[in-house]
């Protein structure tokens, strides 16, 4: 459920004047403007909060029914007073008028959650609310007053800013399309570049260097020529690595090596410095590496991790990017170091055009193109030629689809942008000013969400689904932004679409194959992340306390002065400990209590939490949202301390916890507001016997669970129970194993699942029975299903039974268990006539112990959605494979593994087109590669695992002279072997 926490940010807006950028000797009183209309953006927000509540909790509110409704009525008052301000309103007035109603909004809010939160139906109880909901009616009425007396009139009138009050959001981008790769200017200069890196006639560029300003498109030209097929072909190693300004040396070399040599990652992790470097150094001698070390700040970072790198003696070679020319003359004089060029007028005009008027823009006629080129080739001039700054122009002028809408652009321009000039500071200057416009120009709803994306670290990839659960929670998503049948989860979704529309976020994206796919991952450009920062700050969004040792700029003597309306908190902390100014700092925060969401950062993997911060979180009780990361807690001083202060905080609306040793206990279904609850697969959770089998029961507002690992049966009376939990939207890591089946059914409103079935023939054919019921059903949401099946030998009889109602939404699928026949899974047998062979969405496909006599691979290259494919441990007991030319047209990775039979391997031309990875392990009987492997022309890595030697010494080169069937994998850039104790890389 949200909170008003929305009204925060944009009631503060108006702290942004004071910052660095004087906006008053820009747009003079323009800015009182906007005063007011923050204010009545905080009256939009209030009223659509306790709507909200009214609909959502009709039983609960009933007692408060008519209060609130009065409330909301006199909030609709106030707001018709808010359109306009007598030039006698001071900004003092403003600033007052404005907190006190921030004050007030928060109060409504807080006695409407106590009463759903303590669900009492006392009269006493009902009367006690009721007064406090009467006493901020009154306080309602004194502030009207005041807004009489200062002169704020009500007028018709309202703007059409994006900075007006937030009505229902107009949306210009749909989520799931990727935006189109813009690239403007640089071309020759990729060409030029990727020449030097690949000549290996000319040993003279072993470095090159990518220095310039910030914004002048350093890191996009280095993806270009990383990610360049050329490169990609030449180079049998590539790693990608972001040092930024706060680097650890450990870190930087554990993502390149990883980079590397993927399938070691989990060895490369508990790896110290000393063999982090050995390990580089020798990879970069057998293999030949393009590294590129991006956004470097310091010599000191570089000569930090300087003894991992080679001499010329080896092929690899580096990239790097950096602000600072000195660095880059720093690690190699001899480097080649190219600076790029600012886009001169027409390059300038072509990247905002493309920009801001995509193909198959629809305009009216070619005169009002004509107009809208001449307003757009003045206003780009003020970008100076910068490309990010141009980017974020485009991105304001793509939601402006009219002529006029252009001219007021423009307008606009005259004054909160100078006509880009010069180099240096002034063209930095013109790109802070677009950077802040940009931001203005934000409709009120994306203006909070862009700036929460500055809580995470420096280049931090950070998950879209866990990001609009956070949103969610915190209120900064809107019900009223909700089209017909979407989820919140949905409208959240379309925020961060309009961010990426106009150029302010990164995204990645699940599918890049396909045209219309869900965002992955999203992060911040390092100088986008420097105004969510700047403004954050300026607007008092949230405060950072950092407690590592060495850190004490959270102590400044100023900090305890900062204001009271900052409601969100930030924590880092390691191993080390704090020291006792620290702990009398967090003391003094834990007191004032105004906190609604605290995040917890550990350095590292599983740091003892610091004592301070866990016997003081149960101070935060009014909290909506909790979040713990990398952190162990269940040790010898406070476990119990800091589980009971969990179970206190009521008002939770989100609780995550990460990397984190702890159990679970009873007082959790207390928090009945909770939305989202986080125990994610890998933390080390215990649920304790004796816990109530309905602990979740009582949480009927919760939309998102993710359940912990359980690796042991659970007798039938003991099974957790979701009864109760009718508003679910996700359900990760159900087992049947410990979870009850039958309540399945009941989750009518799951559009994500997915589980582990297992166990003997009876209890999965009724764990699969109650899944179909849930699928089948007419009132069923489901779109996603991951499926794991663990079948015993009479289960495995019945597999396509099992299964087929459900495969037009079974995206992931593991069988593990005696198949009797692959065909029943995917032929056109269907049980209802309904259902089609063309519905089968399988995305990856995993099989073990399946014992299939027949060739698999005829079956399964006909999945026309399989990305990945893994046969394991005895799935096939054949020995001869064929994979036709039209099979697998979207296969990427491919893993064979402990075929003990397979002897022969064809590979037809065409097959597998656009395969990207291909893993052979321990096929001892397998005689050669296939032929048709040198057909693979997108084969990017191959690994073999334990093969026989006479294999190996086919495809490997041995004293200068190459195997035999060398040829056949001379193409692949990263070719290894590893025989069980160490890795060989092939050139």
């Amino acid at each position: 459920m949200p909170c008003l926490f929305q009204i925060y940010i944009i009631v503060n807006y108006h702290k942004f004047v004071t910052s660095s950028l004087n906006f008053r000797d820009i747009g003079g009183s323009d800015q009182e403007d906007k005063e007011f209309q923050m204010a009545e953006a905080v009256m939009s927000i209030v009223v659509a909060r306790l709507t909200d509540l009214l609909i959502e909790e009709p039983v609960a509110l009933h007692g408060l029914k008519d209060e609130i409704q009065q409330v909301v009525r006199k909030l609709e008052l106030m707001k018709t007073f808010l359109r306009d301000a007598d030039s006698r309103t001071s900004e003092y007035q403003v600033r007052t008028l404005v907190g006190d109603i921030r004050a007030l909004a928060y109060d409504a809010e807080h006695v409407v959650e106590s009463f759903i939160v303590k669900a009492s139906s006392t009269a006493r109880n009902r009367r006690k609310q009721a007064n406090k909901i009467k006493d901020i009616e009154s306080k309602m009425s004194l502030l009207s007053d005041r807004i009489r007396d200062n002169n704020i009139k009500s007028t018709s009138e309202s703007s059409n800013s994006s900075s007006q009050a937030p009505g229902k959001l107009k949306r210009f981008h749909s989520f799931t399309t990727v935006e189109p790769e813009i690239f403007v200017g640089f071309h020759g200069a990729v060409n030029q570049l990727v020449g030097y890196l690949v000549n290996e006639s000319d040993d003279r560029y072993p470095l090159i260097s990518i220095c310039g300003m910030g914004g002048l498109g350093k890191t996009t030209l280095a993806q270009k020529i990383y990610n360049h097929p050329t490169i990609k072909a030449s180079f049998s190693g590539l790693a990608w690595v972001s040092i930024s300004q706060k680097w650890q040396k450990k870190l930087v070399l554990q993502r390149i090596l990883i980079c590397l040599i993927h399938e070691k990652k989990e060895e490369i992790l508990t790896w110290d410095d000393d063999k982090l470097v050995e390990n580089l150094l020798e990879i970069q001698q057998r293999k030949k590496c393009l590294i590129v070390l991006d956004d470097i700040w310091t010599t000191d970072a570089w000569d930090s991790i300087e003894s991992a790198f080679t001499t010329k003696t080896s092929g690899s070679k580096l990239i790097l990017t950096s602000r600072n020319v000195k660095v880059a003359v720093h690690v190699n004089r001899e480097g080649f170091i190219y600076q790029p060029e600012c886009l001169n007028e027409e390059q300038s005009w072509e990247l905002l055009k493309l920009k801001a008027v995509p193909r198959g823009y629809h305009l009216d006629s070619i005169d009002i193109f004509i107009e809208m080129e001449k307003l757009g080739r003045e206003m780009v001039k003020k970008c100076a030629g910068l490309p990010l700054a141009i980017v974020i122009l485009g991105g304001i002028l793509v939601t402006k689809p009219s002529l006029m809408e252009w001219e007021k652009v423009y307008a606009d321009s005259l004054w909160s942008l100078q006509k880009g000039k010069g180099l240096g500071e002034d063209q930095q200057r013109e790109l802070f000013h677009v950077l802040v416009w940009s931001y203005n120009d934000l409709p009120p709803q994306l203006k909070p969400c862009f700036l929460y994306l500055g809580k995470f670290g420096e280049d931090e990839q950070i998950k879209a689904e866990t990001l609009y659960q956070l949103w969610i929670a915190e209120g900064m998503v809107l019900s009223t932004d909700k089209r017909e049948g979407e989820t919140m989860m949905q409208v959240a979704e379309s925020y961060m679409g309009e961010l990426v529309h106009r150029s302010m976020v990164q995204v990645t994206y699940e599918d890049m194959e396909n045209s219309h796919t869900k965002i992955k991952s999203s992060s911040l450009h390092d100088l986008m992340r420097d105004l969510s920062l700047s403004q954050a700050k300026a607007e008092d969004f949230f405060e950072v306390l950092d407690l590592r040792k060495g850190n004490d700029f959270h102590l400044n003597p100023s900090a305890d002065f900062r204001s009271v309306d900052t409601r969100q908190l930030v924590v880092y902390y390691d191993e080390e400990h704090i020291c006792k100014q620290s702990k009398s700092y967090f003391v003094k925060k834990c007191k004032k209590q105004q906190y609604r969401s605290m995040l917890l950062f550990g350095d590292g993997v599983y740091t003892d939490l610091p004592k301070v911060v866990g016997s003081r979180v149960a101070n935060f009780r009014f909290l909506r949202v909790f979040s713990i990361k990398n952190a162990a807690v269940d040790g010898i001083l406070y476990p119990r301390s800091f589980v009971r202060a969990l179970g206190s905080l009521v008002y939770l609306r989100y609780l995550s916890v990460r990397n984190v040793d702890l159990l679970l206990v009873p007082s959790i279904e207390n928090m009945v507001l909770l939305q989202t609850l986080r125990l994610d697969p890998f933390n080390r959770i215990s649920i304790p016997s004796w816990l109530s089998r309905n602990i979740l029961g009582k949480l009927g507002h919760l939309r998102h669970l993710y359940l912990p690992p359980h690796d042991c049966t659970t007798p039938k009376k003991e099974k957790l129970r979701l009864g109760g939990l009718d508003k679910l939207e996700t359900l990760e890591n159900f087992s049947n194993l410990w979870c009850e089946p039958k309540d399945l059914p009941k989750l009518i409103n799951l559009q994500k699942l997915t589980l582990e079935v297992a166990g003997v023939d009876d209890d999965v054919k009724e764990s699969i029975k109650n899944l179909s019921a849930l699928v089948v059903s007419s009132s069923s949401n489901l779109t996603y299903l991951g499926l794991s099946l663990f079948l015993d030998d009479q289960a495995g009889e019945n597999a396509r039974e099992l299964f087929w109602d459900y495969k037009s939404i079974l995206q992931k699928l593991r069988i593990s268990g005696r198949l009797a026949e692959l065909a029943q899974l995917v032929e056109n047998q269907p049980r209802n006539n309904h259902v089609e062979e063309s519905s089968i969405c399988i995305t990856s496909l995993k099989l073990q112990y399946s014992l299939l006599v027949d060739d698999p691979m005829p079956v399964l290259e006909n999945i026309p959605t399989l990305r990945n494919l893994d046969l394991s441990y005895d799935s096939f007991l054949g020995k001869e494979m064929v994979c036709s030319s039209v099979g697998f047209p979207k296969l990427t990775s491919l893993v064979l593994r402990r075929l003990p039979n397979l002897v022969k391997w064809n590979i037809e031309e065409g097959s597998m087109s656009v395969l990207t990875k291909l893993e052979i392990d321990r096929c001892w009987m397998l005689e050669e590669l296939p032929e048709g492997l040198i057909f693979l022309t997108s084969l990017q890595h191959l690994s073999f695992f334990w093969m026989a030697t006479d294999f190996i010494n086919k495809v490997r080169t041995v004293n200068g002279k190459q195997g035999q069937d060398f040829y056949r994998v001379a193409h692949v850039p990263d070719f290894s072997i590893f025989n069980g104790t160490d890795w060989q890389y092939v050139e």
